[in-house]
């Protein structure tokens, strides 16, 4: 009887609680709903399969699932036998992608390939969740040395510095769908580069995809965050300490280094041992890691980051690769993408957000466009979840602001310059 009472989907019958978990169109507020109601939990283990095939379905449009597909059966290196197999596989692989002749993981009753699919689902929306996170944010350089909560998943996970929990983790459901799969394009897009992370594996009959240049500066986005999250890692490997990296009487930090970036976070900061490593002379840190793909990033987050041993080992282990692995230097994101894809700037295709419209920021821009990367700018309809702006702290800074703002940080520096000059 007191179930009845406390839990109203009780008196729902079956088909209709069904009916109620697929129209949310998401997963993580299915999961609040099965959290909070145990009649509408057992509805879902119950139907789980068919729910989730209903929900993936609405949630990939054809070209995302082929993308999707693209990832999960791409050939791997240990079941291809040969350099030349290998190629040869992944050529065809790729050929039959660009055709969208890869299968419909829809189609058919291949649970292990909807389960499968769904995982990736899963790991793109705890990235993007995170990156919510940190483009929202009262102060984004700060959250941007935060790591996502990886280990432990849930609805209701963090932002962790060095294991201690920093802030709440935006939920995907507060976004609405169109901005949802704006965010999961992007990152199928990006993730299928990495893995087609060569030229050898571009076939020359093929069929570019047309993107509009708003999916492209989306991909640009994503690419921004996952070098973040590098920058993120090597800052907590090395000493970094949140409160003073941030705190403005730090009279030891100041006195030591210049002050940080309170608009910008640059992953390259964070790394200055790696450019001594490296081979090549790689400038962009964060950009040679993050052609690595999404697995290998989600292995390293797994890394216990509350534990001295285990940074240290991070520390090593991205090290180790930065040295003697293979990081893609020398070819950039885009070049990958121009093989595979094409854009034209006046093409549209309705996936253009709101404020991706109103702001129009160009490369060009430089420090803008890279702030506007920061804060996921193109793939909001909106700007209800960024604080109200004022004088002194604008979302979107005009360039005036930002000229102001580099003008202060150099009096500072200086200022300290002289200061620790004095002292010596």
């Amino acid at each position: 009887m007191a179930l009845a009472v406390t839990d109203p989907f009780i008196r729902l019958p079956p088909e209709l609680r069904v009916q109620v978990l697929v129209s949310t169109g998401c997963k993580a507020s299915i999961s609040r709903i099965i959290q909070a109601s145990p009649t509408m939990l057992q509805q879902y283990v119950a139907h789980k399969k068919s729910i989730l095939r209903q929900v993936l379905a609405a949630e990939f449009d054809p070209e995302m699932r082929q993308d999707a597909m693209a990832i999960l059966l791409f050939p791997s290196r240990r079941s291809s036998g040969d350099k030349h197999q290998h190629k040869h596989l992944c050529r065809a692989h790729m050929l039959a992608w660009s055709k969208s002749q890869l299968p419909d993981p829809f189609r058919g009753n291949d649970d292990h390939l909807v389960g499968q699919l769904n995982k990736l689902h899963d790991q793109i929306l705890l990235f993007v969740e995170d990156y919510v996170t940190k483009a929202t944010a009262s102060l984004p350089p700060q959250e941007y040395l935060c790591l996502p909560e990886i280990q432990r998943p849930s609805t209701e996970g963090h932002l962790l510095f060095k294991g201690l929990k920093v802030t709440p983790r935006f939920s995907s459901s507060n976004l609405t769908s169109s901005e949802r799969r704006r965010f999961v394009k992007a990152f199928l897009v990006f993730d299928l580069l990495c893995k087609n992370n060569t030229f050898a594996y571009i076939p020359s009959k093929r069929s570019l995809r047309e993107i509009s240049n708003a999916e492209y500066e989306a991909v640009g986005c994503v690419h921004s965050y996952i070098c973040s999250l590098y920058g993120a890692m090597l800052a907590q490997c090395n000493h970094a300490d949140l409160a003073a990296e941030f705190d403005p009487i730090s009279f030891t930090m100041k006195a030591s280094c210049p002050i940080p970036d309170t608009l910008f976070f640059n992953a390259n900061v964070f790394a200055p041992n790696l450019r001594l490593l490296s081979r090549d002379f790689c400038e962009d840190i964060g950009a040679g890691f993050s052609m690595l793909g999404l697995d290998r990033l989600a292995d390293f987050l797994g890394y216990d980051m509350a534990k001295p041993n285990e940074r240290k080992a991070l520390d090593k282990k991205l090290q180790d690769i930065w040295k003697f692995g293979s990081p893609s230097i020398f070819d950039t994101w885009e070049s990958y993408l121009r093989a595979l894809l094409s854009t034209k700037r006046k093409y549209k295709n309705g996936y253009e957000s709101s404020l991706y419209k109103l702001l129009s920021l160009k490369p060009k821009e430089k420090l803008r466009y890279k702030l506007a990367q920061e804060r996921a700018w193109v793939f909001f309809d909106d700007n209800r979840f960024y604080l109200q702006e004022s004088t002194e702290q604008q979302t979107f800074p005009s360039e005036t602001f930002l000229a102001e703002q580099s003008a202060k940080k150099t009096f500072i520096n200086d200022w300290f310059d002289n200061l620790r000059d004095g002292k010596d």
